[in-house]
């Protein structure tokens, strides 16, 4: 479905939300949806509609009134009115971009992504987290967020999480990126500086403009005057001093009061867009960076010895299910036995008693051959008919 895909903002392919550069023309997909200059010349457009419906349309074309006219005719009071119809388009502008910047940052606040932070945040789930934060910003109506800041700075994180081994370089890495986003700022705000400085000056250049064209008059007045006439050339050449005289303070006027707005509207939106970046930093260091997993390798031993204390407890289990009939076996073995063994202590000691009283007299008498037996006639060995028999027998 598009709403897993990222569309190529200079082609329109359509790609996956994980994707870094198209994959059709390869242009990066996260570019600007519109960049600083398509900005000005949108701006520019704008600001010439604005002036020629002005000056030919209405009010000028149809009022009656000498001083209005007087304060907007001329070339310098047309480039003054172009320039702040400019400038003020330049901060509407401006302001767009930062509402736009601002919901996304609401948006990513939601207690949802709390929760989902709060589970960890690891090396292989990145292309996941990533795809999750499309997925929430556009069921919210964030339209166009591959360009705001928040998006790109936590992408870029998340990414730096696969290569950068330590948390405190991750950090130096969001200290360094929050450096460049207000650098870019300041940037922004360049071509606008210009004409909050070129403003006032174009209404100083109109006052010169305006003195030194009466000057001319008076001097003009002076070379030319005759005695005969001198009312009426006199009346003549104060006409034009005092027309020299309006211009000079109309377009100085007109170019002070055109640019108090600018300056006020664009300090505003400045002050905003500098409070939001801080705003993206603080999110970033408090709801990001706490739940980030930055060693690969620390977290792959640990589900590698997660699953290998899981196997052993499965064996273990097993092992005990089926050892389990031949150690009760043993058991009642051991019993028997040792009933064996207590009925025959008393049968052990009372032999092992007789056999040591029957054996001590025997090895304390030993026998002595007497020489009458050894001298014995063969008659008194024949007299005894039993022993002689005794002594027959082998």
């Amino acid at each position: 479905t598009t709403s897993h895909l990222m569309k190529c903002l200079k082609c329109g392919e359509l790609n996956p939300e994980v994707a870094t550069y198209c994959q059709r023309c390869n242009a990066y997909l996260m570019e600007p949806p519109a960049s600083e200059s398509g900005d000005v010349f949108k701006a520019l457009i704008l600001a010439s509609l604005v002036t020629g419906v002005f000056y030919l349309v209405f009010p000028i074309p149809v009022t009656r009134n000498t001083y209005v006219l007087q304060l907007f005719t001329g070339r310098i009071s047309e480039l003054i009115f172009v320039l702040c119809v400019w400038s003020l388009a330049l901060v509407g502008f401006r302001y767009y971009r930062y509402r736009l910047q601002d919901k996304a940052l609401e948006a990513l606040r939601h207690h949802e992504l709390h929760h989902s932070y709060q589970s960890g945040i690891y090396v292989r789930e990145v292309e996941e987290r990533i795809a999750e934060l499309s997925r929430h910003l556009e069921a919210r109506g964030i339209r166009k967020f591959q360009s705001t800041v928040v998006f790109q700075r936590i992408r870029r994180i998340l990414l730096y999480l696969r290569a950068v081994p330590k948390k405190e370089e991750i950090q130096a890495i969001l200290n360094y990126q929050a450096e460049i986003d207000h650098n870019r700022l300041q940037g922004r705000y360049a071509l606008l500086n210009v004409f909050i400085w070129a403003i006032p000056i174009l209404g100083f250049i109109g006052t010169v403009y305006g003195i030194g064209e009466s000057i001319g008059e008076f001097s003009e007045f002076i070379r030319s005057a005759d005695s005969g006439s001198v009312g009426g050339q006199l009346r003549s050449a104060l006409g034009g001093v005092t027309n020299g005289l309006s211009i000079a303070f109309n377009t100085t006027f007109l170019a002070l009061v055109g640019v108090i707005p600018i300056m006020v509207l664009a300090s505003m939106v400045r002050k905003g867009e500098e409070g939001l970046l801080l705003n993206v930093e603080e999110y970033c260091l408090e709801e990001l960076l706490p739940h980030l997993h930055v060693h690969p390798g620390r977290q792959a031993l640990e589900d590698a010895t997660q699953t290998q204390l899981e196997q052993l407890v499965n064996f273990t289990e097993q092992w005990t299910r089926q050892a389990a009939p031949v150690l009760n076996s043993v058991g009642e073995h051991a019993k028997t036995l040792e009933a064996q063994v207590a009925a025959l202590q008393p049968v052990l000691r009372d032999f092992s008693a007789g056999l040591l009283n029957g054996s001590t007299p025997e090895a304390s008498t030993p026998e002595v051959s007497t020489p009458a037996t050894s001298t014995a006639t063969p008659e008194a060995k024949d007299s005894n008919p039993a022993a002689a028999e005794e002594r027959s027998r082998p």
